[in-house]
């Protein structure tokens, strides 16, 4: 149970940091991959850093039971209490820090940005755009899905995901959503990833956001840029990767 609060002081502080970094600095392309590999490593290589395993543990009672390393009681009275605190936590900071915890504290988000920036033809072009006006109203149909069997069925959301009728759907989305993420970007968080329905409804209100400043000169650079098409963050979908603060020629555009 330990593992799991570190892991989500982890996202938050680490989340936190990411947001200082960039606004205090140019927030140059190195730094941020070196931001990106740090979560990777701790989610992913440290043998009592990874969410990814505690998580399926909690959603499902009995499992930590199963293994031995609580009783199923223990699992059922802190789990959900847990995840329920995570979820008012995170999106409240997501309110003050815009979609930081997605794009630098979830091991998720965090390799599909790694993807991302495999090059995919001259220049690394041949990238793919997902219009944001679609992504963002397909991925709150599967959050209304998801609502509508956790109230029909009392289910959890990794126990929706473990029902046979789900499992191969489930793994063959997240397989290809990986593999997409080379040249789509973020497809898993932006069509999927019921979280990231509610913090973008959050992120719309945040405190944290790119802004073009007076000696911007229109040129639209920045907004090409920008793989989600989020400069204005009409629909919460700004990950904050800094693509349009380090394209700018004028040093317009900033985290504000």
């Amino acid at each position: 149970m330990h593992e799991l609060i570190i892991g989500i002081i982890y996202v938050i502080a680490f989340s936190v940091l990411a947001v200082v970094i960039m606004v205090k600095t140019k927030f140059n392309n190195l730094l941020r991959i070196g931001l990106l590999i740090a979560t990777l490593f701790a989610f992913y290589m440290l043998p009592t850093g990874h969410l990814v395993g505690l998580m399926p543990k909690l959603g499902s009672n009995g499992v930590m039971a199963e293994t031995g390393d609580v009783g199923s009681g223990i699992v059922t009275t802190y789990s959900f209490p847990l995840a329920l605190l995570a979820l008012i936590v995170t999106l409240g900071l997501t309110f003050f820090v815009g979609r930081a915890i997605c794009s630098y504290g979830c091991p998720v988000g965090v390799v599909q940005e790694l993807l991302y920036e495999v090059p995919t033809g001259k220049n690394g072009g041949n990238k793919l755009t997902l219009p944001t006006k679609i992504s963002y109203f397909i991925r709150l149909g599967v959050l209304g899905l998801i609502v509508v069997l956790v109230l029909t069925f009392g289910l959890g959301l990794i126990q929706i995901a473990a029902l046979s009728p789900f499992v191969i759907p489930v793994a063959f989305i997240i397989g290809v959503c990986i593999m997409a993420s080379i040249f789509v970007y973020r497809p898993f968080c932006r069509l999927f990833c019921p979280y990231g329905a509610l913090a973008a409804l959050v992120a719309k209100f945040s405190k944290v956001k790119p802004g073009k400043g007076d000696s911007c000169t229109e040129c639209g650079l920045c907004d090409m840029k920008c793989p989600t098409g989020e400069l204005n963050e009409k629909y919460g979908e700004c990950y904050l990767c800094g693509r349009c603060v380090r394209t700018c020629n004028v040093d317009a555009v900033k985290f504000c």
